[in-house]
């Protein structure tokens, strides 16, 4: 869990004053989060989720305070932003920016299956239809372009090896001018809140960014549609097949897909290894990396075809669904 600073019944009374919600009845700290500390604030007027940032800047922060709004006006399912009614949309806390959301009420589950695999497929599509707003960025903020910050390092690791190898294989795979998108860039299923069987929203928009948006489905096949052998084909057949349905991948999107989920795997043992071995040292958690380092390797030994069976239901139809 992480908790890096620390608010006092004060300090949280202070802020729900400045975002106008009434009087605080609880709060506690809430689990998750590896760059800031979130707590859930319980006011005379609703349950919320105030989220203090220990290592983003305040143009970061209101950047992704933006977008929340940005997505919620547009019909995405995710969190929503209380906006203060005489503050900027993010505050100052002893110089640390401060954002508040309405609390989504529900669950978390590893097993995401069926009918949640479909929501999960629509809404991953109609999100990829919103045009990228101008303050995001333009490059996943753990993608290949920063995988030079473990290769180029001088630790004597052979992870530093095994990355230089990956990255050589998608640097012959990954081929110019696929389509980009707005993307999450990071839907594991610890980032889905789900009431039963319904999807109520896709949240942690951190990694948002304009971005190929095949990875942001092989992202999806990594982090939700796996099973203890590695991927799910069954999961990951529902929910490539409920995105066509609203948006229709074209031929070189199809034939990339595998490549594009290798690379959501190695790029999130990339995050792993340089945060826990470079950035914040923790022997503890040095080899956080290891599972998605295998998964990757899993991945890569699939034969191509396992992907691209996913679409055999929209291959006659492809030619008459939407055009992208």
């Amino acid at each position: 869990m992480a908790l890096h600073a620390r608010l006092d019944r004060s300090a949280v009374e202070g802020l729900a004053r400045r975002f106008g919600i009434g009087d605080i009845t609880a709060f506690s700290v809430m689990e998750g989060g590896h760059e800031n500390t979130s707590y859930c604030v319980e006011t005379s007027s609703g349950r919320y989720v105030l989220t203090l940032s220990d290592q983003k800047s305040l143009r970061h922060v209101t950047n992704l305070a933006k977008l929340l709004v940005y997505l919620t006006d547009r019909g995405i399912r995710t969190s929503q932003v209380v906006v203060p009614p005489k503050d900027p949309i993010v505050v100052l806390h002893d110089e640390k920016p401060v954002m508040l959301k309405r609390y989504v009420d529900g669950d978390v589950t590893a097993e995401v299956t069926g009918n949640l695999l479909v929501q999960l497929g629509e809404e991953m599509a109609r999100l990829h239809e919103i045009p990228a707003p101008s303050y995001v960025p333009q490059s996943f903020p753990y993608g290949r372009s920063y995988f030079p910050e473990v290769t180029n390092s001088d630790l004597g690791h052979t992870y530093v090896d095994w990355l230089s190898e990956k990255n050589s294989y998608l640097q012959k795979r990954i081929p110019q001018h696929l389509p980009m998108a707005l993307i999450h860039g990071d839907v594991f299923f610890d980032n889905m809140i789900i009431q039963r069987d319904q999807l109520m929203a896709i949240i942690d928009f951190e990694e948002a960014c304009h971005y190929y948006r095949c990875f942001d489905l092989g992202m999806v096949i990594v982090g939700a549609c796996r099973d203890r052998k590695g991927i799910s084909f069954e999961k990951a057949g529902r929910f490539i097949r409920a995105y066509q349905k609203e948006k229709t991948l074209q031929s070189l999107e199809r034939k990339t897909l595998k490549t594009f989920a290798v690379y959501a795997a190695v790029a999130t043992s990339f995050w792993r290894f340089r945060q826990y071995h470079l950035r914040r040292p923790e022997p503890r958690l040095y080899d956080e990396h290891v599972e998605m380092q295998t998964l990757a390797d899993t991945i890569s030994e699939y034969p191509d075809s396992r992907f691209t069976e996913l679409f055999a239901e929209k291959t006659t139809a492809a030619t008459s669904g939407k055009a992208t």
